[in-house]
Formats: C-alpha cells, sequence, structure tokens
C-alpha cells in the first residue's frame, strides 16, 4: 500500500493506492480530501500542485473511495474538478446537508473578512456537490464502526467524528442557507467554520498489520469519545496530525495513546495560521520520551523545523510493504 500526502499547500489531499485484482486496472484508489482551489495557493510556489493534476500525471484514471474529511475549503473545494473529470464509486462524508438546501448559493459579497469567504466558497461547493452527486453513492458516517470497510487487503475503522460535534455543525450549517438577514448569515458561516474541525471523519486504516490514524482537521478533543469508548482504538504506526499541526492538534495523552513511529504534518512551509507550530513537536517529543520518531511533511521530509536548503517536493509518499515502513519524495 502507498499512502501519498499531495503538497497542496495550506490544506490536504491524501492518496491511498493499494493492489487488488478485482479493482479497475487492478489497483484500488482512494482519495481524502482534493486541497484548495484558490489559485494563490499554487501560482508562484514551489512544489505544489493542485490535487487533479497530481492525480493525472500519477495515472489516476478512478477513484474507488472518495472522502470528503469536512467542509473547509483547503481540503474540499480541490475535490470539484476531481469529481468532473474522474469517474467516482462511491463517497464519505460525516454532515448533512438538509436536501431543501441542495444546490442552493449564497452570495459570498455579504461578507466581510477572507476566513468567511473562504467558508462559504466550500459551503456553496458542498451544496452543489450533494445536489449533482448520485444519492445511491453517498454515505454519511459517524460514531465508532470498527471494521467498517474491507477489501482483500486492507480494513478500515470509521472512528468519528463524535455524533454530538456533527450535530452541531450540522445545525449551524443548514442555518447558513435559512437565515432571514446578514447578521444571521454571517454567524451562521462563523459558527460552522469555527466547530467544523471537530466533525472531521477519523479513519483508521489496518494493512499488513500496520496501522495508519487519519482525522481531517480533528483536534485533540475530538478524541474524547474514542478514548472514553475503547483508547486502544487509537494506536497507529503512522498518524496524521490532524489540523495542519496548529497548537491545538494533539495533547501529550493523545500521543501516548497513538504510539506512533511515523508523524506526519500537512501544512505549508511558510507556517501559515501558526501550523507546523514548534510547539506541536515539543509535545509530542514530550509525551514519547527517547522513542526514535520520523516526522514527514506534505511538502518533503524533515525535522520539526523546515531547511531552507531544501526544495519543496511535490508529495511524500509512505510504502506500507511486508517487512517495514518506509517513505520517499515525490517529484513529477
Amino acid at each position: 500500500m502507498d499512502i501519498t500526502f499531495i503538497n497542496v499547500g495550506y490544506g490536504e489531499s491524501i492518496l491511498i493506492t493499494c493492489a487488488d485484482p478485482e479493482r479497475e486496472n487492478g489497483q484500488f484508489v482512494m482519495l481524502i480530501d482534493g486541497g484548495s482551489a484558490m489559485d494563490s495557493e499554487y501560482v508562484g510556489q514551489s512544489g505544489r500542485i493542485r490535487s487533479y493534476d497530481f492525480l493525472k500525471k500519477t495515472g489516476i484514471t478512478h477513484i474507488d473511495l472518495l472522502v470528503f474529511s469536512h467542509i473547509h475549503e483547503d481540503h474540499t473545494s480541490g475535490l470539484i474538478p476531481v469529481i468532473n473529470e474522474i469517474p467516482v464509486c462511491q463517497y464519505w462524508t460525516s454532515v448533512i446537508l438538509d436536501p431543501n438546501n441542495y444546490g442552493k448559493i449564497i452570495d459570498p459579497d455579504k461578507y466581510l473578512t477572507d476566513t468567511n469567504r473562504k467558508a462559504l466558497f466550500s459551503i456553496n461547493a458542498y451544496s452543489q456537490l450533494m445536489k449533482e452527486l448520485p444519492s445511491d453513492k453517498i454515505t454519511w458516517l459517524d460514531g465508532i464502526i470498527p471494521s467498517y470497510f474491507k477489501t482483500n487487503e486492507f480494513t478500515i475503522d470509521v472512528l468519528g467524528p463524535d455524533k454530538d460535534y456533527k450535530e452541531q455543525v450540522e445545525k449551524s450549517l443548514n442555518s447558513v442557507f435559512t437565515a432571514m438577514n446578514a447578521e444571521a448569515l454571517n454567524k451562521a458561516v462563523t459558527d460552522t467554520t469555527e466547530t467544523m474541525n471537530n466533525a472531521s471523519l477519523i479513519l483508521r486504516l489496518h494493512y499488513k498489520g500496520y496501522r495508519v490514524l487519519l482525522c481531517g482537521d480533528t483536534n485533540a478533543g475530538g478524541f474524547s469519545h474514542i478514548k472514553k469508548e475503547n483508547s486502544d482504538l487509537l494506536h497507529a504506526d503512522v498518524f496524521k496530525i490532524g489540523h495542519h499541526g496548529q497548537a491545538d492538534s494533539v495533547d501529550e495523552e493523545l500521543i501516548r495513546l497513538v504510539d506512533p513511529s511515523v508523524i506526519v504534518c500537512c501544512a505549508s512551509n511558510d507556517y501559515r495560521s501558526n501550523s507546523s507550530n514548534p510547539r506541536t513537536f515539543e509535545t509530542i517529543q514530550k509525551a514519547l520520551g527517547e522513542k526514535k520518531v520520523c516526522y514527514l511533511f506534505q511538502d518533503g521530509l524533515y525535522a520539526s523545523e523546515w531547511n531552507e536548503n531544501t526544495s519543496p517536493r511535490n508529495g511524500v509518499t509512505i510504502h506500507l510493504g511486508e517487512k517495514a515502513i518506509t517513505w520517499e519524495t515525490v517529484l513529477l
């Protein structure tokens, strides 16, 4: 199995491929998120590449499973060209939009902050996609469902989001489309984007004895329902930390429970929004003590600080083999 963290800048897009003779071209293909659709995220930025362009350059012609981890512009909006151009067998998401709001578009000019404009862009995109995608191909998930999905080679546990987080986001999200004035609309967008992270899908993959924990933008507080149910479900060899490595992404208890050997951070090398925060890596190191951990970033391999002498790559790929976990950077 190969897991590639595509360098989409400040955002996230994860391509997972695994040999499977029962699938098209003998390969199971899974994509989690698609990064941003904003030109400013890519133009003039070394190494960054749109997820659709990455898929085309690497010869991906179908997607068996496409996952919306949550509805934020830097995760959702880059999926639009992917869905328009590449056949998809099934979709997973967590947040349910009222069908009465499918296809509705809210004018972004009513909002003054860049944050709300970007948030509304992804909300509008999600509304449009829910209208256009075949309903029989979409599955909404929440809570803990061990071994929910199985192929010939690997299994996926659904571990979140917690239903309470999801329902909170759904309430504010649907309010965006029903608010009666600009003030109410602005509040609904703000409430939606500020609570969305912990409505992310949390997935754990099992392959040949290895476990990989992928959690969207879930921060440390968003794992509490798993700790309460069965903390052993969090243990993983590879942990893609949430929220781009911001200071709220992990705490010591979470890191000790996961006990990873490889940590991946999907963040841009400009440290925007305090991503790849030094406090995050101090927390990890304190929690794991003397344990040796490899840190991988979607634009290359480096420790907790970016090496200015290293040119950013188009992504980093983890290989889960018969006997070891290996990794390499990708430059197309």
